[in-house]
This record gives C-alpha cells, sequence and structure tokens, in this order.
C-alpha cells in the first residue's frame, strides 16, 4: 500500500550525522511503519554511509547516485524517485527529530487530509549540543534545550489562508519559508516541479542560481498561496545550527538568496499584505547579518554578491540601518575586548611564563577571545561556561572541553580569564574569591589584577 507520509532524507558524506538521525527516527517512527517510510538518496558519498544505513534497523528506501548531482538534484531524486507517499517530508541529514514530531505530523495530515501543506514549526540546536543529544538513547523533550523557535504559537491550527503564517508571533517571520524541513506536502508538488525547476549541481552554498537555493519555497508556496493550510505549533524538529561544511556562505545565502526568493515570490499570487511583513523582517535580518559578513570577513564567502544584488535595496530602508547599527556595535565591542583579553593575557605570561590558564565564558568574547590565542592553547588547562548545556562540549579552536564552573576548586589555575560581559564580571570573581586562593590572578576587561585585591 502507498504509504500516508515518506520521510525523505538527502544526504553527502555525513554518516555519522546521519547515524544519530536514524537512530532518532527508529524510536520516533516506532509505532508508525505502517503508514510512513524512510527514504535516503546518496548523492554518492565517499564515506562508511551505505555502512550506517544498513546497520539502522529501519525498512530504509535506499538509493545512489552514480555522481554527485547537487543539493536540489538530489531533492528532487528522493522525493519523485525514490518516495511513494502521498505526502512527503524532507529532513536534512543532521537534523533532529523531536519526541513525537512523527506522530504530530501523521495526526495532522489526518485531522486536514483535504489539505495540501502542512508548516511543521522548529526550533535551533548548536552541533555541539546536538552530538550529545544524540548519545541519549531515549530522549524526551525535557533532554532538548530549545534556545528558540520559530513560531510563538504552540498549538495545532487550520488557516484560512498560507499567508497567514507570516502574521503568527515569531522571532524572524523572514526565514518562514528557507528550510526543508518546515513543512509537509503533497509529493505530487516536487513531481510536478522536475518540468519547470532547473538546479545546478552546485552543493557548496556558493550558488547565485534560486532553484539551488530555495526549489522546496519555490515548488511549493505559489500552489498554496491563498489556500487552507495546518499548522502543527508544538516543535517536531530541531535544525542543527553550525559545523556546516559550507557554513561560510551561509550569511550570503540569507541575504542574498531571501532577498532573490522574496522578488520572486512577488510575482506569484502570494498575498501582498504577507508580502510586506515579510520584506520588513528581511530588512532587519539583513542589517544584522551584513554587519556580521563585514566585521567577520575571513568567516565569510559572497560578501560582493550581496552588496551588489541585495543591499541596495536594504540601505534604503530605515530598519536596515538600525539592525546594523545594533549588530555593529556588539560586534565592534565583543572584537575589541577579546583583544584586550588577548593583550592583558600576554602582559601577564610575559613576566610568569608556564602560568597555568583558565578560561570563564565561551561565548561571543570568549570564542573570539580563543581565536586570538591560538598559539597560547597549551597553556589553557581548563575552560567553563555557567550555561551547562555547553558542558562537555569540544571547543572550536581548542582541544578542551566545557566544564561547570564549580570544577574550578580542582584545576590548580595561576591565572583565570573572565571573559563574560562586564555586568557579570563581578559576580564571577566574586565566587572565584570564595572557592579559591587570592593569590590567582584575574584577567578581565577590567584590568589584571588578583581577585583581592579586585574586592579591595
Amino acid at each position: 500500500m502507498k504509504p500516508l507520509l515518506s520521510i525523505c532524507i538527502p544526504t553527502f558524506n555525513r554518516a555519522d550525522l546521519l547515524k544519530a538521525l536514524l537512530d532518532n527516527l527508529k524510536v520516533e517512527c516506532a509505532s508508525v511503519l505502517n503508514c510512513i517510510e524512510v527514504v535516503i538518496s546518496d548523492n554518492a558519498s565517499t564515506d562508511h554511509t551505505q555502512e550506517v544505513i544498513r546497520r539502522c534497523g529501519l525498512p530504509v528506501v535506499y538509493g545512489r547516485n552514480t555522481e554527485n548531482i547537487g543539493f536540489s538534484g538530489n531533492l528532487l531524486n528522493v522525493t519523485c524517485h525514490l518516495a511513494s507517499g502521498e505526502y512527503v517530508w524532507v529532513l536534512g541529514d543532521d537534523d533532529v527529530v523531536l519526541p513525537g514530531g512523527v506522530l504530530r505530523v501523521i495526526e495532522s495530515i489526518r485531522i486536514a487530509s483535504d489539505v495540501d501543506y502542512h508548516y511543521v514549526n522548529f526550533g535551533w540546536i548548536g552541533s555541539q549540543l546536538r552530538k550529545r543529544i544524540a548519545q541519549i538513547e531515549s530522549p524526551s523533550m525535557v533532554d532538548f534545550s530549545i534556545e528558540s523557535v520559530q513560531c510563538d504559537l504552540l498549538e495545532w491550527r487550520r488557516l484560512p489562508r498560507l499567508e497567514e503564517l507570516v502574521f503568527l508571533p515569531s522571532k524572524n517571520s523572514s526565514v518562514l519559508f528557507s528550510c526543508i524541513f518546515s513543512f509537509v506536502a503533497r509529493r505530487q508538488f516536487y513531481v510536478d516541479a522536475q518540468q519547470w525547476l532547473k538546479p545546478t549541481n552546485s552543493l557548496d552554498g556558493s550558488s547565485v542560481h534560486i532553484d539551488d537555493c530555495f526549489p522546496h519555497a519555490m515548488l511549493t508556496l505559489p500552489r498554496v498561496a491563498g489556500e487552507e493550510v495546518a499548522y502543527i505549533g508544538t516543535p517536531c524538529v530541531l535544525q542543527c545550527v553550525g559545523g556546516w561544511e559550507w557554513g561560510a556562505y551561509a550569511n550570503k545565502n540569507m541575504i542574498f538568496g531571501i532577498h532573490q526568493l522574496f522578488n520572486w515570490l512577488e510575482e506569484t499570487p502570494f498575498a501582498k499584505d504577507a508580502m510586506n511583513r515579510l520584506w520588513e523582517s528581511y530588512y532587519d535580518m539583513a542589517g544584522r547579518l551584513f554587519s556580521r559578513m563585514k566585521c567577520y570577513p575571513d568567516e565569510n564567502k559572497g560578501v560582493d554578491i550581496v552588496m551588489q544584488k541585495a543591499i541596495p535595496d536594504s540601505a534604503s530602508h530605515d530598519v536596515f540601518w538600525a539592525a546594523f547599527m545594533s549588530e555593529t556595535h556588539v560586534c565592534v565591542e565583543t572584537s575589541y575586548e577579546a583583544n584586550l583579553l588577548a593583550k592583558l593575557l600576554r602582559a601577564h605570561l610575559a613576566g610568569n611564563p608556564g602560568s597555568k590558564i583558565g578560561l570563564w565564558g565561551i561565548q561571543g568574547r570568549g570564542y573570539q577571545f580563543l581565536r586570538n590565542v591560538q598559539d597560547l592553547h597549551e597553556g589553557i588547562v581548563w575552560v567553563a561556561d555557567k550555561d551547562r548545556r555547553f558542558h562537555g562540549d569540544k571547543l572550536e579552536y581548542s582541544a578542551l572541553h566545557v566544564s561547570a564552573p564549580e570544577t574550578i576548586v580542582d584545576a590548580s589555575l595561576d591565572c583565570l580569564v573572565v571573559a563574560t560581559r562586564r555586568d557579570f564580571i563581578g559576580d564571577v570573581v566574586g565566587f572565584v574569591h570564595q572557592v579559591l586562593p587570592n593569590d590567582i590572578v584575574i584577567v578581565s576587561v577590567e584590568g589584571l589584577s588578583n581577585s583581592e585585591l579586585y574586592h579591595a
């Protein structure tokens, strides 16, 4: 019998990430295997992807391309040629389905069987946290720390038109339709799109061709504009943020790619009131992301196409400049203070070579600080953060793992770099003063001191 739902996974050289997702789906799909299928299109992987699939313990429809055909080509292959379900839900090979997520999708399809498009609310999860979650045998909702969700409405709704999604409370409505996993739609939409969607074999995020960036949005939005849709408010999936091979192009794709998508969407039946709302949200996002591209040029690619095609339009809107200036203030302050911490630490080490160094705070200033002192990493023996979500994570630019603050007692440090915001420095030093000898040297943006002198 034809499955009700095909869970489709295009993949390429991500065997370990894919294994975690399949382990996840093995639990989530256990009670509905009679009405779903898991479909994987392998884009000519050269790693152990085939072995992972063979050992996953799930009935999988599997196909392997003889050569890499790009992301969009692989998307069409898995949905049009390998899948057979009435509906399709595409998942990235690095995503995580939340407990009960598959059941909520199935329930929505059954409740609103006449609806062609079911929007799936989602959250974000850091790449390091995803690795830890993947090690939990049977995770529950309490194991998932969702920093934010796309839409704040957490209940199921039948909406009178697709465009009502844009007016739901959301932190950034401009990315509503940018993710491949954010909707379930009839498979026929994908089949029909083969006639006019012409993607390239691009895979690294550098493409400027709209068919490569947002094929999933292009093949659905015009067909359901103005039509009734279902909205699954309880988040069903987490997007893994960070660690992407194409991460240097991420901001370029968000600024230029979504600008391109919205201009294209303007020529479809998509309602104008909703378009205006999307553009307003887009200019705010573009301002923030463009600031990061300018502040951290070595981490971002594609700035030229962004400058040529997206910024001239965005720069005529006040909301863009407000967001740009606000984010730039944060970026400049963070970079300045990270450089100051590095300078102060080097000054201390000049007179105290061989000191055992600790770092408190790994986000923002701490992240930039570690980048600035890679030559000193050998002397850094302990790092910590108050946010328990990071405990156990391996730090980028370091071989260290994040510890809980209270473990500082056993670290035997000579020097502690406090890389928190200025308003938290006093709390950190106060804690250190209570549990460690007073002669430990404190390095913060307020200068060099020991904890006793700091309080004096």
